[in-house]
């Protein structure tokens, strides 16, 4: 009888092991198919500022645009030269290290 006992345990733990296994392929599905969602939604908008980026500047007269790039340079240049990515030539020459 004791034997008998210990056979159905098993066979339901392996039962139990076996169902468990299925809801977790379940779950791992669902949760590919919300990261692949969650990756088309970052392109779509990714995509949308791109768009919009365009049309601003289509929008825009030559002489605004022209503006707007002499700006865009100096606004470049100041951001390397803050984050001390590349000094100008005489600051590379006379500041010591």
């Amino acid at each position: 009888m004791k034997g008998f006992k210990y056979i159905i345990a098993i066979v339901f733990v392996s039962l139990s092991l076996s169902v468990f296994s299925q809801e977790t392929k379940v779950i791992k599905n669902r949760r590919k198919q919300l990261e692949k969602q969650e990756q088309e939604k970052q392109k779509a908008g990714e995509k949308a500022v791109e768009d919009g980026k365009e049309r601003h500047m289509n929008i825009q007269s030559k002489a605004v645009k022209k503006r707007m790039k002499k700006q865009a340079k100096r606004s470049k240049a100041l951001n390397r030269q803050r984050s001390g990515k590349k000094k100008s030539f005489f600051a590379r020459i006379f500041t010591g290290k």
